[in-house]
């Protein structure tokens, strides 16, 4: 008899920082802590997800705005290979700034790209949200039960 495995699998639980570079503007940085809720450790297929980071911008209207979102490799990841834990389980995961989950989403080296945006405000305060894309490698058939994979990649803003 096989068993299927349906893991439960959360991460991006994101600790930000943010570095101010110029300017009059104010900005912060938001994420949502993103799940790809149940994991089918039988399964050749990948789990796909979505992210956001929100960045949100304050001052005078026109006050220029130029910003970069640097995502580090987690915890316990490199760029090409990201990883949640549940004790001494790991899944193996990515982030992705594109639809088709091509480019890594990361802070520019290692062949990743940040997120970034320039703009004046339109008002005296301003919204962008950037979408990324996640992917549960399938195939992990290794993963144990757990009540759930977890991992925190820092975002650093800088405007």
């Amino acid at each position: 008899m096989i068993r299927r495995h349906l893991l439960p699998a959360f991460f991006l639980a994101c600790t930000l920082l943010t570095v101010q570079a110029f300017g009059t503007a104010v900005c912060t940085v938001d994420a949502a802590a993103t799940a790809f809720g149940l994991y089918d450790s039988l399964s050749s297929s990948n789990d796909d997800t979505l992210g956001t980071i929100t960045v949100r911008c304050t001052g005078n209207i026109g006050d220029p705005v130029n910003y970069n979102l640097a995502l580090n490799a987690g915890q316990n990841g490199t760029f090409s290979n990201r990883v949640m834990d549940a004790g001494s389980s790991q899944l193996s995961y990515n982030l992705y700034i594109d639809a088709g989950r091509t480019n890594l989403c990361g802070d520019g080296t290692s062949g990743t790209s940040t997120l970034s945006g320039s703009y004046s405000l339109s008002s005296t305060s301003d919204t962008h949200t950037f979408t990324v894309y996640a992917r549960a490698y399938g195939g992990q058939n290794t993963a144990a039960m757990s009540p759930g994979y977890t991992d925190t990649v820092m975002i650093t803003l800088t405007y």
